[in-house]
């Protein structure tokens, strides 16, 4: 049973983490470069252990240290960058810096630790600093500061991550299986987002049209509607000024006319607005 639980979970983070990049590349929001990164961190996290289940060991210990040095990195960056976007601390905050320089230190923690032959087991230094650190400090500044919590899209998904990572630390010490068991709840809610804003249309079933009430709520005009149901079909800026003959200025107008009315600040969040 044991081992089918981290198949499954090497299976669903290496999936949830490409679902994640390519949402990252498609909308530019750090939420998902973070949540990448920690799913990636994840997935070698379960293919070690996967590994170590059905061969029982891994002597090498420069493999140990190397391995371990890009385990902390990306989940440390990760998870940590991951509570600051829940709390909505500017992407150019000392904090974000920080924390940067700490992942970094316990990448470079992690390797030197290969020519400290003194230390017999370098694994449990590394998860200290690379994951146990960073995990109580994600948790504790999305308790401290959940009145500041994300009020945008996301934010039921935001929360839910919070409070899965905090019964995730509290029973890891109990249950063996909780830390892949958690894995695979945030997979699924990955899933979920993939699903609700990939597939999940926004437009009548058998026109492409807006809805009459969200036409009319916001004033959008022809033009602009024409502009939202291009969004829609995945155009950039450039093609849709091609397609509509015009210049990319006067596009960015436009967008800028819609999200204001709309009371969004990018085209994901105009997409929520849509489904709502």
């Amino acid at each position: 049973m044991e081992d089918l639980i981290l198949f499954v979970s090497c299976l669903f983070s290496f999936a949830s983490g490409l679902i994640s990049l390519l949402f990252f590349l498609k909308f530019k929001k750090s939420f998902f470069f973070h949540v990448f990164l920690i799913m990636i961190a994840f997935f070698m996290i379960c293919t070690n252990s996967y590994y170590v289940s059905v061969y029982k060991i891994i002597d090498s210990r420069i493999f140990l240290c190397v391995f371990g040095a890009f385990l902390s990195f990306f989940f440390s960056y990760g998870i940590t960058g991951f509570a600051l976007d829940y709390i909505q601390i500017s992407r150019f905050s000392v904090i974000r810096k920080i924390i940067l320089i700490y992942s970094l230190l316990s990448f470079a923690f992690s390797v030197i630790l290969i020519f400290i032959p003194g230390i017999e087991h370098p694994s449990s230094l590394i998860n200290i600093f690379g994951i146990w650190n960073p995990t109580i400090f994600a948790v504790l500044i999305g308790i401290i500061f959940f009145r500041r919590g994300d009020k945008g899209v996301f934010r039921r998904e935001k929360w839910i991550i919070t409070v899965l990572a905090a019964l995730n630390l509290i029973f890891a010490f109990f249950v063996k299986n909780v830390p892949y068991i958690f894995i695979i709840s945030v997979s699924i809610l990955i899933f979920h987002i993939f699903y609700k804003y990939s597939f999940s249309s926004p437009m009548s079933k058998n026109e492409k049209i807006l809805k009459p009430d969200f036409i009319k709520d916001f004033s959008i005009t022809k033009r602009e509607q024409e502009i939202i149901l291009a969004l829609l079909e995945g155009k950039s800026n450039k093609e849709l000024a091609d397609t509509l003959f015009v210049s990319e200025k006067t596009i960015e107008s436009h967008l800028a006319s819609i999200y204001r009315k709309t009371g969004v600040k990018n085209r994901l969040e105009l997409f929520a607005r849509l489904k709502n």
